[in-house]
């Protein structure tokens, strides 16, 4: 495990990655979840991804952690990111999960590079703008916010990061009455909460720019089709989510021509990604 590797772009912005599991193992990229950064798969853990194995390579995106911030950028943007760290690192194939507002990117990179992706999984992952009705009201409040005041809702970040300095038994608590029993359960295991919470503090450790533009993107139309994305795609989405409530993944599955739903009725937002990595680890190596 190295969770600091630094790559310089042709346009010389800074790229970190993280890389977790067996270094022979079968090359994953991992797209993180929104508010999260390159140190979200430590809610696993190293040996998880090596028994299971995986090579798993985790780029922070622009403006997250300790990549450069990209003015303008879109989805396919990071697609072209994505194909530069996979060429320095000697990838000819490798397969790619989304996990929540991931979705999006691993989605581009089906439809920009399929001829280098054996799969493509997307767990609990959060998709276009045209699903925001069918979130729950505190998500369409939120998802609101984002869109149309991006400076209030960088200040509400800060709020938020100012909360992360609490300890990870007061941070669990805050979150039990607005967690499923399967999330809650999760990040009650022991080291999970310092694990999601030292994600999220690198995740603003440049600041809020970066994460709310991240955000923002799935707000707006998207920079490609998902008519370009003729390749199969996995999704696995729980029940218990209130994220990413089961008729938005089922609208999700339903936009995609190759889509394969697979749920979950015991698993919420954050539980699906970890109770069924093996499930989803098999999708991926077998394709």
């Amino acid at each position: 495990m190295k969770t600091i590797n630094l790559l310089t772009l042709p346009d010389n912005r800074q790229l970190a990655y993280a890389e977790y599991g067996s270094p022979d193992g079968y090359p994953l990229l991992y797209c993180h979840g929104g508010g999260s950064s390159r140190l979200e798969p430590l809610l696993l853990g190293d040996e998880v991804f090596s028994r299971l194995g995986l090579r798993v390579i985790v780029p922070d995106r622009p403006g997250i952690g300790q990549s450069d911030f990209q003015a303008k950028r879109g989805f396919s943007d990071w697609v072209k990111d994505v194909e530069i760290l996979a060429d320095e690192l000697r990838l000819d194939k490798f397969s790619v999960l989304g996990i929540s507002a991931g979705g999006g990117y691993a989605a581009a990179c089906a439809a920009k590079i399929p001829e280098r992706l054996r799969a493509v999984v997307i767990a609990s992952g959060a998709w276009q703008m045209d699903t925001i009705d069918k979130l729950p009201r505190g998500s369409r409040w939120s998802s609101t916010l984002m869109k149309q005041f991006p400076l209030l809702y960088r200040g509400l970040l800060k709020v938020m990061q100012r909360s992360l300095n609490n300890s990870p038994e007061k941070l669990l608590a805050s979150f039990k009455p607005k967690l499923p029993s399967s999330d809650y359960a999760v990040l009650a295991s022991p080291g999970r909460m310092e694990a999601y919470r030292q994600a999220a503090i690198e995740a603003l450790r440049s600041g809020t720019r970066g994460p709310v533009w991240d955000v923002q993107l799935c707000l707006r139309k998207w920079d490609f089709s998902l008519d370009e994305i003729q390749m199969p795609i996995t999704l696995f989405y729980g029940e218990q989510d209130k994220n990413v409530p089961l008729d938005v993944a089922k609208q999700i599955a339903a936009s995609l021509p190759k889509a394969r739903l697979r749920i979950f009725p015991d698993e919420g937002h954050i539980s699906v990604a970890v109770n069924q990595i093996e499930a989803i680890a098999k999708v991926l190596v077998d394709g």
